[in-house]
């Protein structure tokens, strides 16, 4: 089972801008989806999960969803933020901002969202609503009913939604359709709520005869290179802590020869070099001979 953290979030931010008709349609079966929007809210820099453009009784508007793992105490103001800065970006049409709770977290923060100046007790300066929806909470049937393809992977996560018989009827109706992306996506997000190790194992067996194809899909694809990514970075993080303390008048050097390496394979082959480096010349002889490479 692929390991979560780090690598869920660009799962979801994909699976709601591929299926975003469909989210649209389970979020107001009155909206309609027009299309999905660039996510990076410019003025800060910051990404919302998702945002959709809607149709509603033919006005415009948008959807704004984060998906959560935990509960964070500061959602409320967290999404009248990304909801301001979203309107703002897109000539000011309204937004409706939704939080998906992919586990069981108890207790997240009910809407609205309410700002009282000076404190608790004071004069009441906002109320923002926005809809929080819990996963764990829905029945699973509630999900296989509606005929929303790119919701299935979301079952296991739902009340019921481990069950033997409802596993294998959300990887069957995702294989009878060849959505491989949406069944690699069921198995990464199983991971969240099949904890046990014999669970584990039981959820792996159901996706083993679709491996080779699931390899192939976006979903594998992206968390494989995410993986790469983190490696990469620890990689790097060893070798200029060996250098801050064993070579430090090389660590510019470092820095420049080491920015455009992609590999993790290379970066440990460069730390096994440095652990024979007798001399700052010999530290700096490694770093150059990269360029080579």
């Amino acid at each position: 089972m692929f390991g979560m953290a780090g690598s869920f979030d660009n799962v979801m931010k994909r699976l709601i801008g591929t299926y975003g008709e469909q989210f649209t349609q389970w979020l107001d079966p009155e909206a309609a989806f027009m299309q999905s929007l660039n996510i990076e809210l410019k003025s800060q820099h910051i990404y919302a999960d998702a945002l959709l453009q809607v149709n509603k009784r033919k006005k415009p508007g948008i959807f704004h969803l984060e998906v959560q793992t935990e509960k964070d105490p500061e959602m409320g103001v967290r999404l009248l933020e990304y909801n301001v800065l979203a309107s703002r970006q897109y000539e000011h049409i309204p937004v409706s901002s939704y939080v998906i709770y992919l586990r069981d977290v108890k207790d997240v923060p009910v809407p609205p969202y309410i700002r009282r100046f000076p404190d608790e007790e004071g004069e009441e300066i906002h109320r923002f609503y926005y809809t929080s929806i819990e996963l764990a909470v829905i029945p699973a049937e509630v999900i296989l009913q509606s005929g929303l393809m790119g919701l299935l992977p979301f079952v296991t996560l739902t009340k019921g939604g481990k069950k033997p018989k409802i596993v294998k009827t959300m990887i069957d109706r995702l294989a009878e359709r060849k959505a491989f992306d949406l069944l690699m996506m069921a198995q990464v997000l199983g991971g969240l709520v099949f904890e046990e190790e014999s669970e584990q194992e039981a959820f792996k067996r159901r996706f083993r005869m679709f491996q080779n194809v699931l390899q192939e899909s976006w979903v594998y694809q992206e968390i494989l290179e995410k993986g790469r990514e983190e490696e990469r970075q620890r990689q790097l993080q060893t070798l200029m802590s060996f250098l801050q303390t064993r070579f430090p008048e090389v660590m510019t050097l470092a820095e420049q020869q080491t920015k455009s390496i992609k590999e993790p394979e290379v970066l440990q082959t460069v730390i096994t070099k440095m652990f024979t480096a007798q001399t700052v010349e010999d530290a700096k002889q490694i770093l150059l001979d990269l360029n080579k490479q």
